[in-house]
């Protein structure tokens, strides 16, 4: 496997903790309402809130690899926060943050993807981030729902920080630190 498919992985993987936290409070939610006495609007805005952040990934991002590395490390911090707020209002807004995070990592590296793989590379590359995605959103809710009922709801976030630490290595050792270039430069003849 090249380093460019190493980063793909990489790259999915992250995909992958980002669609399934999306959908892990889902089921979750109820608990997170009993536990922080949350209203039935402030819990529409912690289900709601992360998707909607999410639509930041169409703002552009200029230094690819480190803004990268900057929204994992930011997904990491909210879902820390996340997990140790005190109420509702400090929880939604640790979930806005990362909903945020992701989309600024997702941009990121699917521009940076965009880099290695060209032309008719970029279909096949955009297979195995989809192929962990769905599966991913499905399971959100399955996880969510075990944690919560085994654990605590403060374990859907906590189980992000080691996580995307892993991520966040995964990319920094496997991510080429230059993108190929576009055309071989020919040789020239002797």
């Amino acid at each position: 496997m090249t380093g460019r498919w190493q980063m793909m992985v990489a790259l999915s993987l992250c995909v992958a903790l980002f669609s399934a936290n999306w959908t892990a409070l889902y089921v979750a939610q109820q608990a997170i309402s009993r536990d922080l006495h949350l209203t039935s609007a402030a819990g529409v805005w912690l289900i709601y809130l992360y998707p909607a952040a999410l639509l930041a990934v169409l703002i552009p991002v200029k230094g690819r690899l480190s803004v990268l590395l900057l929204g994992l490390g930011a997904f990491c911090l909210a879902s820390f926060g996340a997990a140790l707020a005190p109420n509702g209002a400090m929880l939604i807004g640790c979930r806005a943050g990362q909903g945020l995070a992701a989309a600024i990592a997702l941009r990121a590296g699917f521009e940076l993807a965009r880099e290695h793989f060209r032309g008719t590379e970029w279909g096949p590359a955009l297979v195995l981030p989809v192929a962990l995605a769905v599966p991913a959103l499905i399971a959100g809710p399955v996880i969510g729902g075990v944690i919560t009922d085994y654990l605590s709801f403060r374990w859907v976030f906590l189980i992000n920080v080691p996580l995307t630490v892993v991520a966040l290595v995964l990319v920094a050792l496997f991510t080429p630190r230059r993108a190929p270039h576009p055309h071989p430069h020919p040789h020239p003849r002797a």
